[in-house]
């Protein structure tokens, strides 16, 4: 960037001010020296998140549906969940998998990562896809897990994903890089949808 871009803040100090269990919050002073500006801000020091993909040998989905405490409702969601200490994120997306499930399938691939909120939080969310799953037995959910499992076709969950049945940002995401991952001709579809020309 040039010296008419805006500038990056730099950090001056970071400190606990609450521990949640599954995250904490901190608070930190940051400057923007080419502003003159300086504020205390509250970040989320999150570990990373896997959501993961099943794809059944008859192309359906795997969803599970839980209550959630922020919404005050259900949701319908991929199989997703923290990456552990020490883990790795393709691990986490099989063991959530099987946790939530039940399901089992070839060897997961990553197809992406994305910052589910990058103005609080600082934590990536890897998003695996598994083919082949299918169910083992009922998994091995937490303690306050309590999950309906369901299989659904592939071109339905782009319909819930379009009509509010799911509403999961994350999920959207998850979707966009299987549409992707499943038909190279996605992004070249879409470019003609908006308009857009692409570069030769």
């Amino acid at each position: 960037m040039d010296d008419t871009s805006i500038s990056k803040w730099e950090c001056r100090s970071s400190s606990l001010h609450a521990d949640c269990s599954v995250y904490r919050i901190l608070k930190e002073r940051w400057r923007n020296d080419k502003e003159a500006s300086e504020a205390d801000f509250f970040v989320m020091d999150v570990a990373d998140w896997a959501v993961t993909i099943a794809l059944t040998p008859d192309n359906n989905i795997v969803l599970v549906q839980q209550f959630r405490f922020g919404t005050g409702d259900f949701s319908w969601e991929l199989p997703a969940g923290v990456v552990d200490s020490g883990e790795a994120a393709l691990e986490a997306g099989v063991r959530e998998l099987y946790e939530e499930s039940g399901y089992r399938g070839d060897e997961p691939v990553i197809l992406g990562a994305v910052h589910p909120n990058p103005a609080i939080q600082r934590n990536r969310c890897h998003i695996i896809l598994i083919q082949n799953a299918r169910r083992i037995d009922d998994g091995s959910p937490g303690v306050h897990e309590f999950l309906e499992v369901r299989e659904l076709p592939l071109r339905k969950l782009f319909e819930w994903a379009l009509n509010g049945t799911i509403t999961h940002a994350i999920v959207h995401a998850a979707l966009f890089y299987l549409e992707h991952h499943l038909d190279l001709r996605f992004v070249d579809r879409r470019a003609q949808q908006f308009g857009i020309v692409a570069p030769p």
